[in-house]
């Protein structure tokens, strides 16, 4: 679905979609959510991921996964457990339908879970990141000084 702030899902990525949302045109924008459908239509997703691909009415080759998160109740054991990786198969699945032939996802400093979730999903180190100029003019302007540390996590679909 579109990404914007009053979208279902919305709330579990918390400012993270506001971010980029300034950063990135809205078109290139997609938000997944997981949601139970046994529960009441108005009830609120279990999980949401936002991911960012090439410009509208082209075939992305590569997408850049922003966020993925798992809502606050759901979080853990229990009922909960395996919602993340649940909604990664699904979108990384509906990404290849779409031609998507890549992912990646560039950790920041508390990500730890979310990159062992990539990591368990077959996501790699890598450096070449492969995206067109428009992305690394979006992307690599605050790389060097903000995270020079990180390595980028990459997937083939």
């Amino acid at each position: 679905m579109p990404a914007h702030p009053g979208a279902p899902g919305a709330g579990i990525i918390g400012p993270a979609l506001e971010h980029v949302l300034r950063e990135v045109p809205a078109a290139r924008c997609r938000l997944y959510v997981l949601t139970d459908l046994a529960r009441p239509a108005g009830a609120a997703p279990l999980a949401a991921a936002l991911l960012e691909t090439g410009a509208p009415r082209q075939v992305p080759q590569s997408a850049l996964l922003h966020v993925l998160a798992v809502a606050e109740p759901c979080l853990g054991r229990g009922p909960g457990q395996g919602l993340g990786r649940r909604l990664l198969d699904d979108l990384l699945m509906e990404l290849r339908a779409d031609g998507v032939r890549a992912v990646w996802f560039l950790p920041g400093p508390r990500d730890d879970g979310l990159r062992s979730l990539l990591g368990n999903a077959g996501f790699r180190a890598a450096t070449n990141r492969g995206f067109s100029r428009e992305n690394e003019r979006t992307y690599g302007y605050d790389e060097p000084e903000i995270r020079p540390w990180a390595t980028w996590l990459f997937r083939e679909l």
